[in-house]
């Protein structure tokens, strides 16, 4: 593990008060082993300055952590590392690249650096086999490149993911978001001579056993010699994963630490632990209502009643999502299935199903709404920005209502996804994994705000693929095999038990 750290680094016990004292150190210099090394890194959209002078490198053969909250910059700062975007100034080298040489896409491949972004970037008509070959420079002769494209990305699929499930004739749209998540990873990691991965939020999309077979990979990565620079907001995972973690806040790196714990990253990032569950326990006291929706099948019958939150829980895959789209389709004559006329529903895959990529962020907010903002079928223009209006401000969304949805970062764009959902009038709000990407401060601040919306009346139906966030509903449905296996709530509602129940199968208790 590499020893070189920050002359400020704080370790866990005096963290929080060192990195309070110094929000802004310096960075260490790279050592001569180092894999990539910024200096200086300023990037400037218009009137926002996106990055204020970064110092980061990657140390050979080491996981660097990277955290920060939604919009600190960790995503300009990836793409310039990976050559996609240029700084305004400030340099970036690498090991493998002469000195004084220009950094862009073709020198950082040159250098071995490779991106799996937050939002995949797979092309849903084509094939695994031919994505992957899209995305390898390697040259190769005009006949049988798909067979070799075929052992390529498949042996790494093995590798990495054993039991996969993933047949690499089938084309990306057919696959599941966890299947299309493992072929990103899978596809970069067919580069030759690879020195520096980079990964936006790896295991967002992917279960328990999967997060871990990655980890196991990275780590044999990285004992022969790789770099990787790890970005997510599972503060426990970089934790448990990195040699050193680099907190950025506001453009720039706020501290770099080796040993620290959550609190101190939280603090160095410039917020606070907020013991959400604990601090609104009294409002969680609240009477349900009458049933709002409600399933019945072979096992458990499921029901939620307005004012509730219910959680949908269990390993990745068990039937949460499909209960979900029940939920959501469910018409007057559908059997076993009863649901409101109003209800609003937040996908789990933000850029196939969720953003409009066309449109502003007040469009995409309010477009759910405009039913209730309209008369005669013509729409209240006033009504329609003070809805959006009303929601950027509640949610602190960093991005004014005009502009484009794909200039905000993944956790702003969510926050737009929450919004347009609770900015309707629905009695039944389906929610499908909607903190993915978005950071603890964020998902403290949409707790929150749904604990307020049960409170006025409305059924939440939530699944997480996090157990720990499942401390916030009143009662929680575990599921295997597409089946309730056990309903929790007060005490029984643990991540212990929701894992202990999610391996067997059982009867309500």
């Amino acid at each position: 593990m590499p020893t070189t750290m920050n002359p400020t680094t704080t370790s866990a016990g005096n963290g929080a008060a060192a990195a309070a004292a110094n929000p802004t150190p310096g960075a260490t210099a790279p050592s001569a082993t180092a894999t990539v090394a910024a200096r200086g890194v300023t990037k400037r959209y218009g009137s926002t300055r996106a990055l204020t002078g970064v110092d980061l490198h990657v140390e050979r053969g080491e996981i660097l952590g990277l955290v920060g909250h939604n919009g600190a910059g960790k995503s300009t700062l990836m793409r310039i590392l990976a050559g996609r975007e240029q700084p305004d100034t400030g340099s970036v080298t690498a090991r493998e690249v002469a000195a004084g040489a220009a950094w862009d896409a073709q020198t950082a491949a040159a250098a071995g650096v490779r991106m799996v972004y937050q939002e995949l970037a797979l092309c849903a008509d084509l094939t695994v086999v031919e994505n992957a070959y899209l995305s390898d420079p390697r040259r190769s002769a005009p006949f049988g490149w798909k067979r070799r494209a075929e052992r390529r990305i498949g042996e790494v699929l093995d590798a990495v993911f054993p039991g996969h499930g993933i047949a690499v004739v089938q084309r990306v749209g057919e696959l599941t978001l966890a299947q299309r998540q493992m072929v990103e990873i899978a596809r970069a990691l067919c580069t030759e001579r690879l020195g520096l991965l980079i990964l936006d939020e790896p295991t967002e999309s992917l279960g328990v056993d999967a997060a871990g077979q990655l980890y196991a990979h990275l780590h044999r990565l990285t004992g022969e010699g790789v770099s990787v620079l790890l970005i997510s907001h599972r503060m426990a995972e970089v934790i448990a994963h990195s040699d050193r973690v680099a907190v950025m806040r506001d453009g720039a790196v706020a501290g770099v630490f080796v040993g620290a714990d959550e609190r101190t990253l939280l603090h160095a990032m410039g917020g606070e632990v907020h013991a959400a569950a604990e601090a609104e326990a009294a409002a969680d006291a609240r009477e349900a209502g009458e049933v709002v929706a409600s399933i019945r099948g072979d096992g458990i019958p499921f029901t939620v009643r307005a004012g509730e939150i219910v959680g949908l829980a269990g390993l990745a895959g068990q039937g949460q999502e499909r209960m979900l789209a029940r939920l959501w389709s469910a018409g007057p004559l559908t059997r076993g299935v009863s649901a409101p006329r109003r209800r609003a529903y937040v996908p789990g895959d933000r850029q196939t199903s969720g953003i409009l990529p066309l449109w502003s962020v007040a469009q995409n907010l309010t477009v759910a709404a405009l039913r209730g903002l309209s008369t005669a079928g013509v729409v209240n223009g006033r009504a329609k920005r003070e809805l959006a209006a009303h929601w950027i401000d509640a949610l602190r969304i960093r991005g004014a209502a005009g502009a484009p949805i794909t200039a905000l970062s993944g956790g702003n764009q969510q926050k737009v996804l929450v919004a347009r959902a609770f900015a309707t009038d629905a009695a039944l709000v389906l929610l499908d994994d909607p903190f993915r990407g978005v950071d603890v401060a964020t998902k403290n601040e949409l707790y929150t705000l749904m604990k307020a919306e049960a409170a006025a009346g409305r059924a939440i139906v939530w699944y997480s693929t996090e157990n720990a966030e499942m401390a916030h509903c009143d009662r929680v449905y575990v599921l295997r095999a597409g089946r309730i296996v056990s309903e929790l709530s007060g005490g029984t509602n643990t991540e212990e038990r929701i894992i202990a129940d999610s391996f067997e199968e059982g009867t309500a208790r």
